[in-house]
């Protein structure tokens, strides 16, 4: 049961049918509830989704771009019911006359809820919605340093591993201190593969540091992007090598201003994650001794944004990247000349010296390599991923532009990555060209 889909297949499928069934039975009646409720109850219900759509765009800007509108029209079914439920309970006497028209109310926002879940594939099954992933309870087990001293990366042509190496990855939660840049974080989390936790462990492995998108948190890589699945997976097939992966916390502790992953008077993100994320895991993890050749980064939406901040602005710490459905550089909802203003005091110099698309008009990256993926049904980030990319070979990039199936959605995010970990291994030393 905890592995059936909750984005395909029969149970979505069958709850879409009885959401459907129930507001046709809350909107069923006499020719008076037809021809006066129904239309009342409608008018009420677009009414309120006019209001949602206002609030969620206009006041909260509870996305970073403007929310598909099939989501609205999901909503206003869902408020639809719940009015012409409270309606009927409102004219009916007894237990059934009040029970009824709930379960009928709750079976259509529970076909709204798998709708929408759908559009974005943010729970994928069922165990991911009722029992999501999460770190391990226990300490980081951590490594110093000289352990590596004197020994090459572990790659897959050398590595044998041990009998008793574990057959999957372990995902913990520490929280890197911003030593250098003073960035606030929440915790991060930590995926160390078979080979890390082996014993004798694997020496040296690179890192893939993943960037999660706004709104969301690390654990938005463990539930929609399945990513301890994947990387165990891999592991699976390399003897238990896999990169370690780091999802630290983009948001600035969870600042009103999100960092947008550069230095600004908001909060030095760009000097946090290429400068003090990768001192903690070189000294406390042991892994990418070897500099930026065992270093890359990789982000969806908000991440992807960040992943190219990043690739551009600190190419010697991360020469290789995946920008999955990212912008065209960073953004928030109240347009350019607030971003300037509130990040940057009004100067547009200092934005411009960081911004991905006019580093990439102004210097070459010839050492950079990338792949920029786009979802074919994005009409708002499939447009500025091309325009990223055009930019990027421009500059010398070995860049790649992928177009996936999908929307902006984790079935676009997951494939982002999990497409191109062969690739990302060879260009970090894993794998053998």
């Amino acid at each position: 049961m905890s592995s059936l889909s909750l984005v395909s297949g029969v149970l979505p499928a069958a709850l879409l049918i009885l959401g459907g069934l129930s507001l046709l039975w809350l909107a069923a009646g006499r020719t008076r509830h037809l021809l006066v409720v129904v239309p009342a109850a409608a008018a009420a219900a677009g009414t309120l989704t006019l209001l949602l759509w206002y609030l969620a765009e206009s006041v909260f800007h509870w996305w970073d771009a403007s929310l598909p509108r099939l989501l609205y029209i999901y909503a206003g079914l869902g408020i639809f019911a719940v009015i012409l439920a409270v309606l009927r309970i409102k004219g009916s006497e007894g237990i059934s006359g009040r029970v009824l028209p709930l379960t009928a109310a709750a079976l259509a926002l529970l076909a709204v809820s798998v709708t929408v879940n759908a559009s974005y594939a943010q729970y994928p099954t069922v165990a991911s919605l009722f029992d999501p992933a999460g770190p391990v309870s226990g300490s980081l087990p951590e490594r110093d340093p000289s352990s590596a001293a004197g020994l090459p990366a572990t790659t897959e042509a050398t590595w044998v591993p041990p009998q008793d190496q574990p057959a999957a990855g372990s995902v913990y939660s520490v929280t890197i201190p911003g030593s250098v840049s003073g960035y606030k974080s929440n915790p991060a989390l930590i995926y160390l593969p078979p080979a890390y936790l082996a014993n004798p462990a694997a020496v040296n492995l690179p890192v893939l540091v993943l960037i999660h998108g706004q709104p969301g948190a690390p654990n938005d890589w463990l539930v929609g992007g399945q990513l301890k699945q994947m990387m165990d997976t891999f592991a699976a097939g390399h003897n238990g090598l896999a990169p370690v992966v780091v999802m630290p916390d983009a948001s600035n502790a969870g600042n009103a201003n999100w960092p947008l992953c550069v230095d600004s008077d908001i909060s030095s993100s760009g000097t946090y994650l290429a400068v003090d994320l990768p001192a903690w895991v070189r000294q406390h993890l042991a892994s990418g001794l070897n500099g930026g050749s065992q270093w890359a980064v990789a982000g969806y939406s908000y991440g992807g944004t960040c992943a190219m901040q990043l690739a551009t602005n600190y190419p010697d710490a991360y020469p290789t990247f995946i920008d999955i459905s990212g912008e065209t550089g960073p953004m928030i909802s109240s347009g350019r000349g607030n971003l300037i203003k509130t990040y940057f005091g009004g100067d547009e110099s200092r934005f411009k010296a960081q911004n991905a698309l006019d580093r990439l008009a102004s210097t070459s990256f010839p050492n950079s390599a990338g792949i920029v993926a786009v979802g074919t049904g994005d009409s708002i980030y499939e447009p500025q991923g091309k325009q990223v990319y055009a930019a990027a070979k421009a500059a010398g990039m070995d860049v790649t532009l992928q177009e996936l199936p999908g929307g902006h959605s984790w079935q676009v995010w997951k494939a982002g990555l999990g497409n191109n970990l062969d690739w990302l291994c060879r260009r970090l030393g894993i794998l053998g060209s």
